[in-house]
């Protein structure tokens, strides 16, 4: 089985971020010429097996979402056995980096990835990240990384990682950016075509993990039970709005 890896250690903190020490670039693996892919560290040790297709429909989530938000920015997996995603500013371009754990709790369903993607591209079309920029520091003496790349099939990968350098950003969201996120995820999921009840079921998934509640991604979020009300009340006005053909009256 040919492999799709890349290996290298950095502290990576935006948003929802946690440490990783490996990751991969999804719009290489969607043109892998295998059709199952083992994501592997710089030693050789397989972290996931997944097929192609899994990549092409998160990779497909992913172009509609950002089509939907008006928002240019690349997709990364990184390594991570609790569910976790978060938007970053890598190298000075904007991107939505998934972990590992992430997608397996999701599998294949593309919807809970527009969900998730949603939810993350919003941090950047509402001006989240670039805010918390403000309120935080560059991450200093990180250095030049020398020879970021992915490997596809023995060729070097160009693309967003590949001479990944030190501009890695630390930001935090307040639970009202959580919140717009949320709503606006669900619009770009509406727009692009995808069930937006999705992302409630994505969150019901997260809740019901062992220790849900400490997953990075929900510790930094309005309490798990409450979002997901949030979301359900959110899809219904949208229903409610589109049944009606015209905006909600404020």
């Amino acid at each position: 089985m040919k492999r799709l890896y890349f290996g290298t250690s950095l502290l990576l903190l935006a948003g929802c971020a946690t440490r990783f020490h490996s990751y991969w670039n999804v719009r290489e693996m969607v043109v892998s010429p295998v059709p199952v892919i083992e994501l592997t560290t710089a030693d050789s040790k397989v972290l996931l097996t997944v097929e192609k297709r899994t990549m092409q429909k998160l990779f497909l989530a992913h172009v509609r979402i950002t089509r939907a938000a008006n928002v240019q920015a690349g997709l990364v997996l990184v390594d991570g056995d609790e569910p976790n995603a978060f938007a970053a500013l890598i190298n000075g371009r904007r991107a939505v980096a998934i972990n590992l754990g992430m997608v397996k709790l999701i599998g294949a369903d593309g919807d809970e990835f527009a969900a998730l993607l949603g939810h993350e591209t919003a941090h950047w079309a509402k001006g989240h990240v670039d805010s918390g920029r403000t309120r935080s520091s560059t991450i200093q003496g990180l250095g030049t990384l020398v020879g970021v790349g992915l490997g596809v099939a023995g060729v070097p990968a160009a693309g967003l990682i590949s001479g990944l350098g030190a501009d890695i950003i630390e930001s935090s969201f307040s639970r009202d950016d959580e919140r717009e996120a949320d709503a606006s995820g669900i619009d770009y999921m509406i727009a692009a075509g995808s069930d937006p009840w999705a992302a409630v079921r994505l969150h019901e998934k997260m809740l019901a993990l062992p220790g849900g509640v400490r997953i990075p991604f929900l510790s930094s979020h309005p309490s798990g039970q409450e979002r997901i009300e949030n979301l359900k009340r959110l899809i219904e006005a949208k229903k409610l709005q589109s049944e009606n053909g015209r905006a909600p009256s404020h």
